[in-house]
């Protein structure tokens, strides 16, 4: 019994390392991921944009474009990192562009997470 269970954890072990090991090799090289968050609260409206870069090499010249005549710029990503873009108050904002040099081009619309009541933030 105690061999079964032994060998049965193995087994797990390797086939959850082979499926991780089988992610790391099949990532492209570059790969960036938006997402552009639009949150309703009591006390106002607040627009976030996170970039991850989720590509294996880095990500350069990052363009983001917020709205009519709110253009931010970030020199590069790392793998695995992540930034934070915001708009200007007075931007009015409807989509989200963003490029870079290695040629990734995103257009992206604005989601509302989901509201939870209780929690701050959740409005009333």
């Amino acid at each position: 019994m105690h061999r079964a269970v032994l060998v049965g954890g193995i087994a797990t072990a390797v086939a959850v390392a082979g499926y991780i090991a089988y992610q790391q090799i099949n990532r492209p090289a570059f790969a960036l991921e938006v997402d552009a968050t639009k949150d309703t609260t009591d006390i106002g409206i607040m627009y976030r944009i996170r970039t991850t870069n989720v590509g294996t090499q880095q990500l350069t010249g990052i363009i983001v474009e917020l709205g009519t005549n709110d253009i931010q710029e970030k020199s590069f990503l790392d793998p695995g990192q992540s930034y934070y873009f915001y708009p200007d108050p007075e931007t009015q904002v409807s989509t989200v562009k963003v490029r870079t040099n290695e040629g990734i081009e995103i257009e992206s619309d604005y989601r509302s997470p989901t509201k939870v009541l209780g929690l701050p933030g959740a409005g009333r």
